[in-house]
């Protein structure tokens, strides 16, 4: 009869545990609750064992289940889904250029228009005027007082689209140097890129740019850099192209190890996989820059790093 009644206790134990589990796994005050639950069906299980009133078998099963349960575990450093409509508090964010703001769907939002630069001019060297058709020229233009078409002087196409200026937001939170970095957003910009910028020392210095082009392509790839007294080094590029600018929510992944693996995943694929132990302190911020395109984002998450299923 005790036998039955563990057994019963333990199935509404587990069932209770389930269905807690995935509603708050990810939250701060979830994992404190999770850790509850976990704690105390380890020691019903132990008490189990002890008193011999359930079969070993069964007890394993538990166990089997509890230590799954526990390796989902999360320690979150940062969260933010923008649903309190403001994002100057609880957690505070700090614009540094452009204009950001919340709109009535709870996303962040900044728009940054971009423009062809003024089309240059060059000169071909074969078509330019010797120096007497230049004296000609000049003799030409004071008694006519005009000027000859000058063939030599081409116009290049216009080149390629430029912010007016990018906008950055930021915010300070302490995290490790082996980090999953989850961000949502939304994008329809034809073109355009933003960067996620990971931030060290007090001083707030860049030290790795997740540099994301909405065209993510072979010529265009999503790369990771490391930035060192100004200066950028790519240590990384995307192999795998998923489209990211057709107005649906996208879940971009940046995960850094202890050992400096980094990936990126988005709508958990892995498009770019790289290696870098160049900065191994703590980080104490990161940020958000649009380089051109409108964007909304609708949350962001920092979790201590654990092994993903690598696709």
């Amino acid at each position: 009869m005790k036998k039955n009644i563990f057994c019963f206790s333990a199935i509404l134990f587990i069932f209770l545990f389930l269905c807690l589990s995935p509603l708050s796994a990810s939250e701060t005050e979830g994992n404190l609750q999770l850790k509850n639950l976990i704690m105390d069906l380890e020691k019903k299980i132990s008490d189990a064992d002890t008193r011999m009133i359930a079969h070993p078998s069964f007890l394993d099963e538990l166990r089997t289940l509890v230590e799954k349960y526990k390796s989902q575990l999360r320690e979150v450093f940062f969260k933010d889904n923008f649903r309190d409509s403001n994002y100057t508090q609880k957690p505070k964010w700090i614009v540094k250029s452009g204009n950001f703001f919340v709109t009535k769907a709870k996303k962040l939002s900044n728009s940054v228009t971009v423009r062809n630069q003024e089309p240059e001019k060059s000169v071909d060297p074969q078509k330019a005027p010797s120096l007497e058709e230049e004296a000609i020229g000049l003799l030409m233009d004071n008694i006519f007082g005009s000027k000859k078409n000058d063939k030599s002087i081409e116009t290049k196409p216009a080149q390629p689209l430029k912010p007016v200026q990018p906008a950055f937001i930021f915010t300070k939170t302490i995290f490790p140097p082996d980090f999953e970095l989850n961000m949502e957003f939304i994008s329809t910009s034809l073109t355009g890129e933003m960067e996620i910028v990971l931030l060290g020392t007090q001083n707030l210095t860049p030290r790795y740019r997740l540099n994301i082009n909405l065209k993510n392509s072979k010529d265009k790839p999503i790369e990771i850099l490391r930035e060192n007294n100004s200066r950028q080094f790519v240590i990384g590029a995307a192999t795998k192209f998923s489209r990211i600018n057709d107005g649906n929510i996208h879940v971009l992944k940046w995960i850094r190890f202890q050992d400096g693996a980094m990936h990126v995943l988005i709508d958990d694929v892995t498009i770019l996989t790289t290696y870098e132990v160049y900065y191994r302190n703590n980080f104490s911020g990161f940020g958000i820059k649009n380089k051109g395109g409108a964007y909304e984002w609708v949350s962001f998450k920092i979790f201590k790093a654990q092994k993903p299923e690598i696709n």
